[in-house]
């Protein structure tokens, strides 16, 4: 082989070699999981409250509780309460039956039952609302709900993945430290999980005076907001 070949295949190999280091460097990762939890005031209210009744026929049953819930409208109305923020999330009428021993099961009577939904941004209008829903025929309020809007819910989403982020790269560039080696570029990078969880306050489908002076008492809790992130990082 003459020296020019000599040279060419010298230098094919020493370009190989530092490929090869190459793609070795770049293979070696550090993968971490960042988490954040943020305790926000809640802006928002739920509130359940609904009308459950038997009676012989159907029509007795579903007349009685659209009594009721047109009462529970009429006082949401002059309370200020919009329709747009009033949702029916229960509709059902059925036969209601018992079991007895010498008859096996025997109905009873017909079962209607309608919930409402009522939404406030005005945290101390719940009392008032379980007050009105009570007095004009509610016989079940079933629970109380402090959330977040979808405006405040974005705005604290974006604080809890920026603090998840730097809780990752704060992990990892201990672990690179620890390793004696340097935190490099990212690789990927990847949501694992957001959740906005709301403070339920539950009223055993309670109603009467007892539930209306509970839910006069009632103060909201925090809402908490947790993200968490996975990042992978190169090292050298």
């Amino acid at each position: 082989m003459d020296v020019k070949n000599m040279v060419i295949v010298l230098m094919i190999v020493a370009l190989l070699a530092l490929t090869g280091c190459v793609q070795q460097g770049e293979g070696n990762t550090i993968n971490v999981a960042g988490n954040s939890e943020l305790s926000v005031e809640p802006d928002e209210a739920e509130v359940w409250a609904g009308v459950s009744v038997v009676k012989d026929s159907a029509d007795e049953a579903q007349n009685e509780v659209n009594a009721a819930i047109n009462g529970m409208l009429g006082g949401f109305e002059q309370a200020g309460i919009s329709e747009d923020d009033i949702e029916t999330e229960q509709l059902s009428i059925y036969e209601e039956r018992k079991w007895t021993r010498d008859e096996g099961s025997v109905v009873v009577g017909w079962r209607a039952t309608q919930t409402l939904k009522v939404n406030t941004a005005e945290l101390t209008k719940v009392g008032e609302i379980v007050d009105i829903a009570v007095k004009n025929g509610a016989n079940q309020i079933n629970n109380i709900q402090f959330k977040l809007s979808e405006e405040k819910e974005q705005e604290y989403k974006k604080q809890a993945i920026s603090e998840a982020t730097i809780n990752a790269k704060e992990k990892a560039e201990v672990i690179a430290d620890s390793l004696d080696v340097k935190l490099g570029k990212v690789k990927t990078v990847s949501e694992a999980n957001y959740y906005s969880r709301s403070y339920p306050v539950m009223m055993d489908a309670k109603a009467g005076a007892e539930v209306i002076e509970e839910a006069a008492a009632v103060l909201p809790g925090d809402v908490a907001v947790t993200a968490n992130i996975n990042i992978v990082y190169h090292v050298r």
